[in-house]
């Protein structure tokens, strides 16, 4: 079992590393969902991630990307190189919440790393950041989460 799971994740790890060639937008962590055996090696169904500008429109938030989970496949070779790859697009109401989100994160100033130009607090104490912006390998700010924010009932 531990074996397996180690095996799981060196694949995934892998994969990960391969996602700029499966689409300019796609971003890991890959979970491996499941493997089959097929045509002398295996397909993988995965889990990952495409990133969306948090608001096109808005030139402090246009270089500033979230992660929106998508679903795809990877064949894999005999020797574990990728023959052929497919990831989903993200759906337009998963985009549409995900850039809601976000721009809620920014406009409460829940977001380490971001200019104070571009975060609006709101009046009153300030909570402690929930996310952070993150440059990935390929240059890209993306928002990260770090933890929750929550308060106790008196």
């Amino acid at each position: 079992m531990a074996a397996s799971r180690r095996r799981r994740a060196g694949l995934a790890a892998r994969l990960t590393a391969a996602l700029p060639a499966l689409a300019p937008d796609a971003a890991g962590p890959v979970e491996v969902l499941a493997r089959v055996p097929a045509d002398g090696g295996e397909r993988c169904e995965i889990a990952a991630q495409r990133l969306v500008a948090v608001d096109p429109d808005a030139p402090g938030l246009r270089d500033l990307y979230v992660a929106v989970p998508v679903s795809g496949w990877v064949e894999l070779r005999a020797d574990g190189g990728v023959a052929r790859a497919a990831l989903a697009e993200p759906e337009a109401e998963a985009v549409r919440e995900a850039r809601a989100f976000a721009r809620g994160l920014v406009e409460t100033g829940s977001v380490r790393g971001l200019e104070a130009a571009t975060a609006r607090a709101p009046a009153g104490p300030r909570g402690r950041p929930t996310h952070e912006v993150e440059t990935d390998a390929q240059g890209r700010r993306v928002i990260r989460r770090i933890g929750f924010a929550a308060q106790l009932p008196r």
